[in-house]
């Protein structure tokens, strides 16, 4: 909503809101002869408050000028009010103003240019708000603006000062887009740029709070580091959110919204990092070392790596095949990313943890360390036995808490967890999700269990309870050995047998068939191609029980018995 603005003409000091312009009154104009142009301005973008928080509002020119225009810009008070924020298209010089300023030029005067008020401090103590002007006036030579008088925009900076209250604030990393937030359930903030913010409404000491995301942006993912959640304890409250390019899909990051469908001219295995060594050293490619690595996630740019016997979860660059070393975790033993954690089961601490990418920063999620049982709740109140894989819809972690043959849901926002109402589980250990419907590797009974997240119906949707290696276009008349580690496109589920040694795939359409796409030679560590059998080794003699994952273009395998990353090429 924009008002052109003829003579001089003031914001007055009330409050403004989004998207409804100011209340306006003219005065006389002081110039001998009037501007025959005008400034279109548009509505302030909200109050700005003592935390240094920030509004906008756009200016242009209602015509182009035949000579460059200078719109000079001042605030009445950045003790106490705040501050115009000279970052392009605002820029200040001795010339033409001696202060802030805009340029149109004459072809570019309508083309509305951004200005950004910061929130100054003020006095600490002082429990009122501050109401000040932001004035704009003109310099130049083109006739029809060289004598527009100033106009003014009224702003307030919202006072944080109020005893016995504080605020929950947020701290907003790399926004490339609308993200909406919302705190204990109710109140909500929305969000088009980085930096910190926060929910207007104050709450009273010790209050509890819980932020989440109700709406991501479009084409990024943003997940908060550190915990959502606490009670405020006389003083303001920061969550931290970090925000990545990219959409959770099967527990990854992939880079578009609609999960593709892998190449399935699968030909070759080749190994990208271990040489068959155990150890734990950092390096590149086959120079890096790996201790019985069994499980595996991606970001697209990276893979994730539980590295169990190390008790270290590992990072690899999927550029150079360079290993470095994220965090300490005891017993890692499942991993999911939402791009900017990695979530981590510890199935020998009984634990679910969370690891920031860019700090290794590690937050318990679930679970007491050392401590087994089956307790739902919160943290601290939570309790689980031998979780093994996870998965996440970027909400939720979804679970296989195999000791208790149960699937656990924590909600990421609240560290609650409850469990699903899944059934007839053994021994179960693979676990992903397309947000929808939940795929568990039912190791124990040999089959695949398909669960709704909505209906929390349940079916099995491959294998018939019995050992074997049998293919079949319809999935429950397939046989299955031990199905274990498992990852998904948009169209198929791909499975690791970990007796049965086998690389399979089921069609996520009914009647879900199933077809091997590859077993090896034999045990051992040896790049060559795919087939049935094919030159490749891989596994060891009697067990591949590990983990899979997909980046949408490529399926990686972490090869625990031969410690090594390996990937399948086309």
């Amino acid at each position: 909503m924009y008002l052109i603005l003829l003579g001089f003409v003031s914001f007055c000091n009330v409050k403004p809101t989004q998207g409804v312009l100011a209340l306006l009154s003219s005065v006389n104009s002081s110039s001998s002869e009037a501007a025959t142009g005008s400034l279109v301005v548009s509505a302030i973008s909200g109050n700005i408050n003592e935390f240094g928080v920030r509004a906008n509002f756009t200016v242009a020119l209602s015509e182009n000028p035949e000579k460059s225009v200078y719109l000079c810009l001042e605030s009445s008070d950045t003790a106490n009010g705040g501050t115009i924020v000279e970052s392009a298209p605002v820029f200040s010089a001795s010339t033409p103003c001696n202060k802030s300023y805009l340029e149109f030029s004459p072809t570019g005067g309508t083309v509305p240019q951004t200005v950004t008020i910061e929130g100054a401090r003020g006095t600490v103590g002082v429990q009122t708000d501050t109401s000040y002007t932001i004035s704009i006036s003109s310099s130049t030579e083109d006739s029809s603006f060289k004598n527009l008088s100033t106009v003014t925009v009224g702003v307030i900076n919202k006072n944080i000062d109020i005893p016995g209250y504080y605020f929950v604030r947020v701290f907003i990393k790399n926004l490339n887009g609308n993200l909406i937030l919302k705190n204990n359930g109710s109140e909500t903030l929305s969000l088009n740029s980085s930096g910190y913010n926060n929910f207007a409404t104050a709450l009273t000491d010790l209050s509890a709070y819980s932020v989440s995301v109700v709406t991501q942006p479009s084409t990024q993912v943003c997940s908060v580091e550190g915990s959502p959640f606490g009670n405020l304890a006389s003083a303001h409250a920061v969550v931290t959110f970090d925000c990545v390019s990219g959409f959770v899909f099967n527990g990854t990051l992939f880079s578009t919204p609609n999960p593709p469908t892998l190449n399935q001219s699968f030909a070759s295995l080749v190994t990208l990092s271990g040489d068959g060594t155990s150890g734990s050293n950092n390096g590149i490619g086959t120079a890096a070392h790996f201790n019985n690595p069994i499980a595996i996630a991606t970001d697209g740019q990276n893979l994730f790596l539980a590295d169990l016997t190390s008790n270290l979860i590992r990072k690899q660059n999927l550029g150079d095949n360079s290993v470095t070393t994220l965090a300490a975790n005891p017993g890692p033993h499942g991993i999911a990313t939402d791009g900017v954690n990695v979530y981590v089961t510890s199935y020998n601490n009984h634990t679910v943890n969370k690891i920031n990418i860019s700090t290794g920063t590690i937050t318990l999620m679930a679970g007491a360390a050392g401590v087994s049982g089956d307790v739902d709740g919160g943290i601290g109140t939570s309790r689980l036995n031998t979780p093994t894989y996870l998965t996440t819809d970027g909400i939720n972690l979804f679970v296989t808490d195999r000791a208790n043959n149960k699937i656990k849901k924590i909600v990421i926002a609240t560290g609650v967890t409850s469990s699903l109402s899944v059934t007839g589980m053994n021994n179960a250990n693979g676990i992903t999700t397309d947000g929808n419907d939940l795929y568990i590797a039912n190791s124990g009974n040999h089959t695949i269990l398909k669960y709704n997240l909505t209906s929390s119906l349940q079916s099995i949707v491959a294998g018939t309870g019995a050992s074997g290696n049998s293919d079949n276009s319809t999935g429950i008349s397939a046989t299955l050995d031990s199905p274990y580690g498992l990852t998904m496109d948009g169209s198929f589920l791909y499975l690791l047998e970990g007796s049965g040694k086998s690389f399979r795939k089921m069609s996520l359409s009914s009647p879900n068939g199933i077809t091997t796409i590859a077993t090896p030679q034999s045990a051992g560590l040896l790049d060559g191609t795919i087939g049935i059998p094919g030159t490749s080794r891989f596994c060891n003699a009697s067990n591949c029980d590990t983990s899979i994952t997909t980046d949408g273009n490529f399926i990686f395998f972490s090869d625990r018995h031969n410690h090594s990353i390996r990937k399948i090429l086309y």
